[in-house]
């Protein structure tokens, strides 16, 4: 499956156009989608931006602390993510996480007030769930 992983909100807390802190398992779950096969490409507004945020992004996805496979490719512009509906992403072998995509589960985000972010360990549980982990 190819699985568009936003970055703000997603796998660091919001604090552009400073790197947030890790979401907290976000990397773990990543890691383990990667071993088991999915492709990730990088989806977020940072494209955009042209300001080199999203080498900022990409270098630190691929910080070998991490552990994770290189992730080199990016969306040229933001996609606007469709909904997080496991049976449309098995069905189109497509996956958005996002914390903009609709139904996505979210957690508050400690550096933005009123800000959420994705909360991983209960999409990892709905991954499970439906076979894509």
């Amino acid at each position: 499956m190819t699985i568009y992983l936003d970055f703000d909100g997603t796998v660091v807390e919001h604090q552009y156009p400073a790197l947030g802190a890790e979401n907290p398992h976000a990397i773990r779950v990543i890691r383990a989608l990667q071993d088991i096969g999915h492709a990730f490409i990088l989806n977020t507004y940072r494209a955009d931006l042209n300001d080199g945020s999203l080498e900022e992004a990409l270098a630190f996805l691929n910080d070998s602390a991490h552990g994770l496979d290189t992730i080199s490719r990016s969306t040229a512009k933001k996609i606007h993510p469709g909904p997080f509906d496991l049976t449309e992403s098995l069905r189109f072998d497509k996956l958005y996480i996002d914390d903009i995509a609709e139904g996505i589960p979210l957690i508050p985000n400690r550096m933005v007030a009123n800000g959420f972010m994705v909360n991983w360990p209960t999409v990892e549980i709905e991954l499970m769930k439906v076979g894509i982990l």
